[in-house]
C-alpha cells in the first residue's frame, strides 16, 4: 500500500489549485503550509497543513482535497479588512502592518498579513484613545462599543459613498456620545453614535453648497437635525486645525 500510494511517482504533485476570496498567492500558500512539493499526493498530510493555516486569525476556514494523478485543490476563506484599528495605549498603530490590527466587517480584529499589505495600506482607520484590557483580542470581536459603532459608521460610507467624491478616511471615537470623522476634502465632522444615514445625507448636501465658498467648512456638527453648526475657515484653507489632542493624532493619521 505505501509503494503504491505514498511512493508512487504517478501521484507525484504537480500542481496546488488555489481558490479565495482573498490576496493570498498559490506561492504564499505553499511557503505558510510548509507543503514539500516533491511528495506525493498520498504523503501530503491534509490535516496538518489545515490546522497548521488556522492558526493564523485572518483565515476563517481551510479546505484541502486530492485530485489524482497530481492536483491538491485548496480553498480558503478570508477575512476580509475593511478597516484598520488603531489604539496607542494597547501598541496598536493603525496603517502599520507590523503593529496594527485590522477589522473586518463583523468587527473581528486580526494582524496585516504580508499578502493583505498592499490593499489594506488605503483603508479607513478607526481610531480609539482609550480601552480596557479585553476591549480588543486578536482572533475575536471588537468589545469596545464606540468602536464598533465608529465601525458601523465606515461600513455604512463605504456603502452609501460609492461613487462619491469624498470618503472618511479617520473616524475618532470623541466621547461615550460622539465620534469625529475626517472628511477627505479637509473638513472635520462630528458625528452621534446612530442615526448615520441622517448625517451622511446632510454633510454631503453641505460639502456641495459650500465647495465654491471663498471660505470653506472645514468643522461641522451633525448632530442636530435642524440649525447645523458650522465653522469656516480663513480664506485658502485647506483643512481644519486641530485643537485637541485626539485631532491632533487624526492630522497624525492622514499625513501617513
Amino acid at each position: 500500500m505505501r509503494k503504491f500510494f505514498i511512493e508512487n511517482e504517478e501521484f507525484r504533485l504537480k500542481e496546488v489549485k488555489l481558490e479565495t476570496n482573498g490576496e493570498l498567492t498559490e506561492e504564499q500558500f505553499v511557503e505558510l503550509s510548509g507543503i514539500d512539493l516533491t511528495a506525493t499526493l498520498f504523503a501530503i498530510r491534509l490535516r496538518e497543513i489545515r490546522e497548521r493555516m488556522l492558526v493564523r486569525p485572518g483565515i476563517v476556514s481551510v479546505e484541502l482535497s486530492r485530485r489524482l494523478p497530481g492536483t491538491l485543490r485548496v480553498k480558503i476563506l478570508e477575512r476580509v479588512p475593511i478597516a484598520w484599528l488603531e489604539c496607542r495605549p494597547l501598541g496598536i498603530v493603525g496603517r502599520d502592518p507590523a503593529s496594527g490590527l485590522l477589522l473586518d466587517e463583523g468587527g473581528v480584529c486580526f494582524p496585516c498579513e504580508d499578502w493583505m499589505g498592499e490593499k489594506a495600506r488605503a483603508l479607513p482607520v478607526v481610531l480609539v484613545s482609550q480601552a480596557k484590557e479585553g476591549d480588543v483580542t486578536i482572533g475575536k470581536q471588537l468589545r469596545h462599543h464606540e468602536a464598533k459603532r465608529a465601525l458601523e459608521l465606515i461600513k455604512l460610507s463605504q456603502r452609501k459613498l460609492m461613487g462619491a467624491d469624498w470618503t472618511l478616511p479617520v473616524v475618532a471615537v470623541r466621547n461615550d456620545y460622539s465620534l469625529e470623522a475626517a472628511v477627505s476634502s479637509g473638513a472635520l465632522a462630528v458625528f452621534g453614535m446612530y442615526d448615520h444615514e441622517r448625517q451622511l445625507e446632510n454633510l454631503g448636501i453641505l460639502l456641495r453648497e459650500t465647495e465654491d465658498l471663498a471660505e470653506p467648512m472645514t468643522v461641522v456638527n451633525l448632530i442636530p437635525e435642524r440649525n447645523i453648526p458650522v465653522t469656516a475657515g480663513r480664506p485658502g484653507a485647506t483643512g481644519f486645525e486641530p485643537e485637541t489632542r485626539l485631532q491632533r493624532d487624526i492630522k497624525a493619521i492622514l499625513k501617513q
